[in-house]
């Protein structure tokens, strides 16, 4: 896909969510409206790996990897996240009484939302490459040795909650209105839904602001000197101010997807439900990305 075509559909893409967003805005059901979009984004970006695949060999997905990300997928987008949803606001309840609202205008909320989730994200990921015990939660996530679309909602169950709760409870706890959240979500749901996606995209200059496929391919690398960027979530800000942005122009994609050597004693993406027991394995944390 050109360059051009590239910039104006992610563009388009964000400006389409932010129309859904200015539109519904008072519709009861505004919440469902976006994950609906999701849900059609989702299905978008399965048609374009076939149309434009930037790897044809990670299209040949087995298919027990397909089971486990698709186990994945009703796991984390099915239940967990409307699950967090309803219960973080009585964590907050629970830790201290809601502070009254920080008076600012949404916009400026809004810009609140965008740095804190964005920091707060970029943290707990340098963390959990850190430190072998949130390592043992995270490697799932990296087990997969081709990125495709389905795979970004591989995550062990755990670590979403934990980056659930980074991302959000202080926002709330200061006061921040849901409806900030709400925008950030909607906004950055293009770059994150195709941030694993296997489309021969580029982004250009893009690729400065948004932690794209381009970057993120990247992270998935099985080196080290290349596995510990771009860190950040839906933007790259947080990798710049930490020096830890990577975008070679030498090559489109590293020379291998998955997990480093050191931890290849993991269970492979074929076994789903070994992945999700393995942080409770008394050996587990032993050996760290």
């Amino acid at each position: 896909m050109t360059r051009l075509l590239s910039q104006a559909l992610l563009i388009t893409l964000i400006a389409g969510m932010s129309a859904l967003l200015i539109v519904f805005w008072t519709h009861p059901a505004r919440e469902a409206l976006v994950a609906g979009a999701a849900l059609i984004l989702i299905a978008f970006s399965l048609v374009l790996e076939r149309l434009w695949p930037h790897d044809p060999a990670w299209a040949d997905v087995p298919r027990a990897e397909v089971a486990g990300d698709i186990g994945s997928f009703v796991l984390i987008f099915g239940i967990l996240d409307g699950t967090l949803k309803w219960l973080t606001p009585f964590v907050v309840l629970a830790l201290a009484p809601l502070p009254d609202s920080p008076g600012l205008p949404l916009w400026q909320q809004v810009l609140l939302a965008f740095l804190w989730i964005e920091f707060a994200a970029w943290a707990s990921h340098w963390a959990h490459h850190r430190y072998r015990p949130l390592w043992a939660l995270h490697a799932m996530h990296h087990s997969t040795e081709r990125l495709y679309t389905l795979n970004n909602f591989r995550f062990h169950p755990f670590n979403h909650v934990l980056n659930h709760l980074a991302m959000i409870l202080p926002l709330l706890w200061v006061g921040v209105a849901a409806e900030a959240i709400l925008v950030y979500t909607a906004l950055m749901l293009p770059v994150l839904l195709l941030q694993h996606s296997n489309i021969a995209f580029d982004f250009g200059r893009l690729n400065l602001l948004f932690n794209t496929n381009d970057l993120h391919r990247w992270h998935h690398s099985t080196e080290p000197a290349e596995g510990m960027k771009n860190l950040g979530r839906a933007l790259v800000l947080w990798d710049h101010v930490f020096c830890t942005y990577l975008r070679p122009a030498a090559s489109s994609s590293p020379a291998g997807i998955g997990l480093f050597p050191v931890s290849r004693s993991f269970p492979p993406a074929s076994k789903f439900w070994a992945q999700l027991g393995w942080p409770f394995n008394p050996g587990c944390c032993r050996s760290a990305r």
